[in-house]
Formats: C-alpha cells, sequence, structure tokens
C-alpha cells in the first residue's frame, strides 16, 4: 500500500535524506583533506614567513607521507570513515596542545600520522560493505 513512498524507510525522502547525508560528509571529509594538503604546501614553502608560521616546517614535512595518504583516503567516496576516524584527523589538525604536528619532534609527529595513516586504511570499503 504505501511502497516506494516517503512513508516507507525505501521511500524518496529516506533515500534523499540519505544521499544528501553522504553529500555533506563527503564536503567536510574534502575540507579536511585540503587542510592537509594546505599544511603539507605551507611548511614546504619559503614563501611564508616564520613568524606566521604555526607549525615547524620540518615537523609537518616528517609526516608529509602518512598525511598525503590520509588526504587521499578522506576523499575516496569508495572508504567508509566512522565519526570517531573523522574527529581523530581533526584532532591531529587542529589541536596545538595535544598533537605531536605542533611540538618540536619530528619523529613524534611522523609515527602519530603513520597511526592516523593505519587507522584510515583499516577502514572498510563502501563496495565490500556493500556486499556483506
Amino acid at each position: 500500500m504505501f511502497a516506494n513512498n516517503e512513508i516507507t524507510d525505501r521511500g524518496l525522502l529516506h533515500r534523499l535524506l540519505e544521499r544528501a547525508g553522504h553529500e555533506d560528509e563527503m564536503e567536510s571529509r574534502a575540507a579536511w583533506a585540503d587542510t592537509i594538503d594546505g599544511a603539507i604546501r605551507d611548511a614546504a614553502s619559503a614563501s611564508v614567513p616564520p613568524r606566521n608560521r604555526v607549525a615547524r616546517p620540518v615537523v609537518v614535512l616528517s609526516a608529509a607521507s602518512a598525511l598525503s595518504a590520509v588526504a587521499g583516503a578522506l576523499r575516496d567516496d569508495d572508504v567508509e570513515l566512522t565519526p570517531a576516524t573523522i574527529a581523530a584527523v581533526r584532532s591531529f589538525m587542529t589541536d596545538g596542545a595535544g598533537s605531536p604536528l605542533y611540538g618540536s619532534d619530528p619523529l613524534a609527529a611522523r609515527r602519530a600520522a603513520e597511526e592516523l595513516r593505519l587507522r584510515v586504511e583499516r577502514a572498510p570499503l563502501a563496495t565490500a560493505a556493500a556486499v556483506t
């Protein structure tokens, strides 16, 4: 009786809300990926004055390869990231007091970025989740 309309859980309204939520999530993920790319670009650039730098370039560049992998995963529609994983990315990129990215130890930043990369890479693929 209510097949394929807004009342059933598979109806039009449900599909539209699900699609809108996915688009919002992907926009947020893309914004964090852009933030990562910008941090790496700024660290590699000599044109940014030292007084305008929040993080030490040597620290950011030591974590650049792992952070680039994280940015790639954030942009990938097929990788399903949990809100906790995205929160971990946000914390790593913005927590000046707690993130090794803003410290003075390049090795600590690289290790933490590698842990973040491994966490992101362990996320299931959307196509694999849809099959099971």
